[in-house]
């Protein structure tokens, strides 16, 4: 996380600097000698010719090296109409207006026809009845000012974008001398589909609520977290022709399929042909999008993964590419069959019932090398030299000796842990199998990079021991995974027993996705402020949204998708013991099952989360909290609720987006969570009396357990590098390599990220951690108040990625990786991922010790 993350808390509501004139500013001996950090300009996208830059960035002298900084270089910038950022602290704002007038009289002078000033809120009219500050800079200068009305977000592909416009049809607004602003839009450059987007309805619908994101649409259940720039709803690409609706759903297709039928229909006409779903969560989209295609009559196109923006090697333009995502957020290969189109069901047939044949979903985009030869028989099919087809499919590749793969291939969803490639039965034909392995091994090393380092080989349903062996081989020879096929049915030795009185429902498939090793880790949008303006001087935040590096490049035969002129895409008491008996303190993660595979893969072996497990306490429920859980908590909490209840109100008046649609429920919620902040951790409503309430079982705090569940679900997500201190010297007998330790109440961190975070104390071991699911929880303080802790629920469960003792140049710590809930099979990430969680971890944020949270030390809550 960059610093200027950590300044977003600092400026609510802090009051600053008396406010700059709007027009040309004087200088003199005075200003300049004005101690502490000042008010600089940088300049990026330099052009060869008269005019020179056309970008600008006004920064504080302190930060040398920041995420704006780095992001601005991915702006499309004119000369014609230079950007101009501000993203300047309080301390640093004495001369702000002094430099802004300078700039803004030389882009002037030099004849350039506008500005683009990128300072959140430089639209929007002050409280005091005064013109917008663009509109009196464009006065001042008699030059046209563009400029935002709300938040602006620097998108990944080199847009802007205003989160929440004052207006459907605001967000960028463009002031000239003496006239009236016009109004632009959430999005610069504009897509064609934005001034329709614009006459959509947002909000509940159904089961599920409909929000504006920089791609397109968002649909997601009702009372989830609003996306905040740092999600992945801010990362995906604007295509400038395809309207993308996110779909993060609920468990329930039928229902999903419902109120995404509903929001396609509620589309102007326009739009409908230019929409695609992208996979945000929940199950597999292709079965739903089938479904809404027989609710509408109409095909229904779907993307495999996330569309992101990377760059084209072939020279400056970017290019949009299919992504999968992994459950922390981090992204893993791209996709081969990349989207596919699926009809609805033929009228007649679908009188037949739901038996009725379906069309197998379209190829529309898919990316295959040129090591295939000829023209394409099929959509997404090749040949490979020997004759055998290559065709694209969702989970990856199918290799045969038929340009249609089998049923279950073709309609198996992609693994973000693994590009699957599927060997057609070769039968027992030694000289067959070697011929098609032969042709396989030459068109491997023309994959993408990314594809190779995450593909594994898989035997055909019903292969031989021989098939078996030699696909084993081949994986290790060409540096692949190797799915071991599915063991055969024991064979019952004893007659069979009895059948249950009762039927067994089947164990329902969590929907958080098996995660993978990340190659290459994105860097995420940051909520960076720009702020003190020159007409109000008080904080407007300038958020950029995530980026990564780029992938490396992949031919394709089939069509397609450009985007043209895109950006940089964007680059998350003693635990239980599952740790290995006999591993030591560099000891790896014990072998998984027998029936795993046994080959050693490139890419960082999957570790097995330990089998045996703990059910889940009572105070992690899974959802929301009840009606009678929130009556019962008001009764228990009854003596100390007024001390809370106004706090959780203020919050809830200078953060709307936590009340989601409930405000009442919402208030409840997070009056817990108050309560539980600001609880020590040994006292009644503490972590200690959680954790031994759900190992006594008791049930008394299971009221408030569920309120303080639900309640943290509505605060927002927190990225970075999060922290726990154990007092020392030594690290645990039971922090091993493979352990999987487990918080049986809410647990409390330290942001490190956060500007003024404390260092911990001297001596203690620090538990270092990336979050999945940790919460931002200084929303519930008071304003200027800062605060630099998160918080983990009650059952976040982390692996056990290394641990190292102290040395003399460096504290003993344990490094660990959030095992996303429901998971069987953890893979860790990548060593490149680890070292720079440990370079974090024996970094010291500059804070005091002596402000270490009392509640951020100790070891992790847990039953007895």
């Amino acid at each position: 996380m960059s610093g200027l993350t950590s300044r977003l808390p600092r400026w609510r509501g802090r009051h600053s600097a008396a406010e700059p004139s709007p027009g040309p500013a004087a200088s003199g001996p005075a200003a300049r000698e004005q101690e502490g950090p000042r008010t600089v300009l940088d300049e990026f996208g330099a052009e060869s010719g008269p005019g020179g830059a056309c970008g600008f960035l006004l920064r504080s002298s302190a930060d040398r090296r920041t995420s704006v900084r780095e992001l601005a270089g991915n702006l499309r910038v004119e000369r014609e109409r230079p950007v101009v950022i501000v993203d300047v602290a309080a301390d640093a704002a004495g001369n702000l207006g002094e430099k802004l007038g300078g700039l803004l009289a030389r882009l002037r002078d030099e004849h350039r026809s506008a500005a683009r000033l990128v300072m959140s809120g430089a639209a929007a009219r002050p409280p005091d009845g005064r013109l917008p500050l663009a509109q009196r800079l464009a006065d001042a200068w008699d030059f046209e000012i563009e400029a935002p009305d709300a938040a602006a977000v620097l998108l990944p592909d080199g847009g802007l974008y205003v989160s929440e416009p004052a207006t459907p049809a605001g967000g960028w607004w463009r002031f000239a001398p003496g006239t009236e602003p016009v109004a632009l839009g959430a999005r610069i450059p504009a897509p064609h589909w934005q001034r329709a987007l614009a006459r959509v309805p947002l909000g509940e619908l159904g089961d599920h609520t409909v929000r504006q994101i920089p791609a397109g649409l968002l649909l997601h259940p009702t009372g989830a977290a609003v996306p905040r720039p740092g999600d992945l709803a801010f990362a995906l690409a604007v295509h400038p022709d395809r309207l993308t609706v996110l779909v993060n759903g609920a468990e329930s297709r039928d229902d999903l399929a419902e109120d995404l039928a509903t929001l396609l229909a509620r589309l102007p006409a326009e739009l409908r042909d230019r929409v695609r779903l992208a996979p945000g969560g929940g199950p597999d989209l292709l079965p739903v999008a089938q479904r809404v295609a027989d609710l509408l009559d109409t095909e229904v196109t779907v993307c495999t993964g996330l569309p992101l923006s990377v760059p084209d090697p072939s020279g400056d333009a970017r290019r949009e590419r299919i992504r999968l995502v992994s459950a922390e957020g981090e992204y893993t290969w791209p996709a081969l069959l990349t989207t596919v189109s699926c009809a609805p069901v033929d009228a007649e047939a679908g009188k037949a019932g739901p038996d009725a044949q379906r069309p197998a979903p379209r190829p529309v985009h898919w990316l295959l090398p040129d090591a295939v030869t000829g023209p394409d028989p099929e959509p997404a099919v090749g040949r490979l030299p020997g004759g055998s087809y290559v065709v694209a499919v969702r989970a990856g590749l199918w290799v045969g000796d038929s340009p249609t793969p089998p049923v279950a291939v073709r309609e198996r969803p992609a693994e973000e842990r693994a590009m699957r490639i599927e060997v057609g039965s070769a039968g027992d034909d030694g000289q067959t199998r070697s011929a098609l392995l032969k042709a396989l091994a030459a068109l491997l090393p023309e994959l993408d990079g990314q594809v190779r380092a995450y593909a594994e080989i898989a035997s055909p349903a019903g292969a031989g021991a021989e098939t078996v062996d030699a696909l084993r081989r081949f994986a290790v020879r060409n540096a692949l995974m190797f799915a071991a096929p599915a063991p055969r049915p024991a064979v019952a030795a004893t007659a069979p027993s009895p059948a249950p009185a009762a039927p067994v429902p089947a164990a329902r498939v969590s929907s958080a996705p098996t995660p993978a090793a990340p190659a290459p880790r994105p860097i995420h949008a940051e909520a960076l402020t720009a702020s003190t303006s020159p007409a109000q001087a008080s904080a407007h935040d300038l958020v950029p949204a995530a980026a990564t590096r780029p992938a490396t490049s992949s031919r394709h035969a089939g069509p397609p998708e450009p985007v043209p002129g895109a950006g940089a895409p964007p680059e998350t008491p003693h635990p239980r013991r599952t740790a290995p008996q006999a591993a030591s303190a560099q000891s790896t993660p014990a072998p998984p099952p027998a029936q795993a595979p046994a080959p050693t893969p490139p890419a960082p072996a999957p570790v097995a989360v330990a089998s045996r497990r703990l059910p889940a306490p009572a105070s992690a429920p899974p959802g929301f909290s009840s009606g009678a859980d929130r009556a019962a908590f008001r009764e228990l909490a009854a003596s100390v609720w007024e001390e809370h209840t106004g706090a959780v109100g203020r919050a809830l008046t200078r953060l709307p987006a936590l009340r989601g649609s409930k405000e009442e429920e919402a208030h409840v919620d997070l009056v817990a969570v108050h309560l539980y902040l600001t609880s020590a951790p040994g006292g009644r409503f503490g972590g200690l009396a959680l954790a031994a309430d759900a190992g006594a079982g008791s049930g008394e705090l299971a009221p408030y357990a569920a309120c303080l569940a639900s309640g943290l679900r509505r605060l927002p997500a927190l990225r970075g590098t999060l922290m726990r201190a154990l007092p020392g010297p030594g690290i645990p007998d039971d922090a091993v390599v493979g352990a999987v330790l487990r918080c049986d109440a809410p647990l409390d961190v330290v942001h490190r990220e956060q500007k003024g975070a404390p260092a911990p104390p001297a001596g203690h071991v620090r538990y270092v951690m990336r979050p999945v699911t940790a919460r931002r929880t200084s929303v519930l303080t008071a304003p200027g108040a800062g605060g630099a802790t998160a918080l983990f629920a009650a059952g976040t469960e982390f692996s056990v990625l290394a641990r190292h003792e102290a040395s003399e140049d460096a504290p003993a710590r344990v490094l660990l990786a959030e095992i996303p809930s429901g998971t069987t099979r953890f893979r860790p990430p990548s060593d490149e991922a680890v070292a720079r969680l440990d370079e974090a971890a024996r970094r010291d944020a500059g804070g005091p010790a002596a402000g270490w949270p009392a509640r951020c030390t100790g070891h992790f809550p847990c039953r007895a």
